[in-house]
């Protein structure tokens, strides 16, 4: 190794202590609780567990910590929870066909885990099986790689040979099986491959949701890129599948499912459990080995429904116009941010007029200072309570009042025909300039609504002026609209 990459090396590694949650774990003040609590409610599995059952079952396990313990737990089950989730410990979901949130283990806490667990229960010595599948693998590398066919003919000769010499000698002097220790050995040797299956399984699914973001990232934000991904949705490509970890992945599926290869797995496994040796084994050991299809059908399940369930998604969001509405939003964001920009390279004073114009939203901002409190004396009920004598109905204060509670469309309708009958084609600020607001704000309110139903839009926005019936003068601005032929009867 050279003092440069020695130098690559200690950034890389400085960059993994500050960013992998796996490290964060390993050097957390309290490590061992959360490693201890994380074993034992997983035990080893990468299945997800509901919300409720993982903090019932995070619960007493930290209570006995602190009763037993030094550790300093203030916190309730569900905060750590929490914590462990922001941290990258945890991966929280919320499936559709659940109505409870589930928690599994995230990769760097398998990964912190397996080191945990390495540390406790140590591989003291380089074992013969352990040799021998290496042995194996390498070999095996080597012929399947070797293009050779005098090679691989005179290799599978010397096989054949060696099954007849083994053929021979079970039939001159019987079946001369492994001992018991040796048979030990290789079983630890199989669980130990098992045990990194968790892990493994961990890691393709979150690489699997990472494709899953990049390409829908590249679809709102990448034009360039967007145009291909679109194009091989709409053509039936499965692009999660097509990932480098979906092909990973869906080679060891494929030979998992293999009916042929299922049949064998399960007969070889059976027939394992059936020899003496097993009761060697420890009972967890015996447990892990009896389970061990049962397991990589879970986790392997558990993988293949995320990415399809992905994939669908995917496809949901390119059919159903959502990726242009993305599109659309996040351009007028771009556009948003690119004209504040420019606003803030002018050095512009504030109340400077400048280049942009804002349409008003339909919510007003008001200031603070003209909202009153509420003062419950104002509102209190007395004691006793006054009859009010009789009186008579006034015909002409009633009509008054109606009026003001109520707009009157049939004044706004004959202002906006008088208007449009003097001028030809009006607008909303000439129809008030021409019949002010007798209303207030109601009137105002009347003629968008007659505008946005019986007129039409155009380009730019306009200042509508009124005063209020309290004397005040208002002014808004809002999207021009005009009328260019009377309108018919009221509201």
């Amino acid at each position: 190794m050279t003092r440069a990459q020695s130098l690559a090396d200690v950034f890389t590694l400085s960059r993994l202590a500050k960013q992998s949650p796996a490290w964060t774990l390993l050097r957390a003040h309290n490590a061992p609780t959360i490693l201890t609590v994380l074993s034992a409610v997983f035990k080893g599995e990468d299945k997800p567990i509901a919300g409720q059952d993982f903090i019932s079952a995070v619960e007493p396990l930290l209570a006995d910590i602190r009763e037993q313990t030094d550790e300093e737990l203030p916190k309730a089950a569900t905060a750590y929870v929490n914590d462990w989730v922001k941290a990258g410990y945890l991966v929280r979901r919320s499936p559709k066909e659940l109505h409870d949130e589930t928690y599994e283990l995230s990769p760097d806490a398998h990964s912190a885990l397996d080191y945990a667990m390495h540390l406790t229960n140590p591989q003291h010595t380089v074992t013969k099986s352990r040799l021998g599948t290496l042995m194996a693998s390498l070999y095996s590398l080597a012929a399947e790689t070797d293009p050779d066919e005098a090679t691989a003919i005179a290799r599978l000769e010397a096989q054949r040979d060696s099954l007849q010499r083994q053929i021979d000698t079970i039939s001159q002097h019987g079946v001369n099986v492994l001992a018991d220790a040796e048979a030990v050995e290789r079983a630890r040797e199989i669980l130990n491959l098992v045990s990194d299956l968790p892990a493994d399984f961990a890691r393709v699914q979150a690489e699997v949701e990472k494709v899953n973001v990049e390409l829908r990232q590249s679809i709102v934000e990448d034009e360039r890129s967007a145009a291909d991904v679109l194009d091989n949705v709409f053509r039936g490509v499965d692009l999660i599948n097509e990932s480098d970890a979906g092909k990973a992945f869906g080679g060891f599926y494929d030979l998992f499912l293999d009916p042929e290869q299922s049949h064998r797995f399960d007969a070889t496994l059976e027939a394992v459990m059936s020899r003496d040796f097993v009761t060697k084994l420890t009972p967890e050991e015996r447990l892990q080995l009896h389970l061990l299809m049962s397991t990589l059908d879970a986790s392997s399940g558990q993988v293949h429904d995320s990415m399809t369930s992905l994939s669908r998604s995917l496809r949901r969001f390119v059919q159903s116009r959502e990726a242009e509405s993305q599109q659309a939003l996040t351009k007028a964001i771009n556009d948003a941010n690119a004209c504040a920009l420019q606003v803030a390279r002018t050095d512009a004073a504030p109340g400077q007029h400048v280049f942009l114009e804002l349409e008003l939203s339909t919510h007003q901002a008001k200031s603070v200072s003209s909202w009153r409190l509420w003062d419950p004396l104002d509102y209190r009920i007395e004691t006793t309570v006054e009859e009010a004598e009789i009186g008579e109905i006034d015909l002409e204060e009633l009509r008054r009042q109606i009026r003001e509670s109520e707009i009157d469309w049939q004044e706004l309708t004959d202002a906006i025909n008088a208007s449009v009958h003097r001028r030809g084609v009006a607008t909303l600020s000439e129809v008030l300039q021409d019949h002010p607001a007798t209303q207030g704000v109601a009137s105002v309110v009347g003629v968008i609504v007659l505008a946005e139903k019986h007129g039409r839009r155009t380009e730019g926005s306009e200042l509508l002026r009124w005063t209020s019936i309290s004397g005040h003068p208002w002014q808004a601005r809002f999207p021009t609209h005009v009328f260019d032929q009377s309108l018919e009867g009221t509201n």
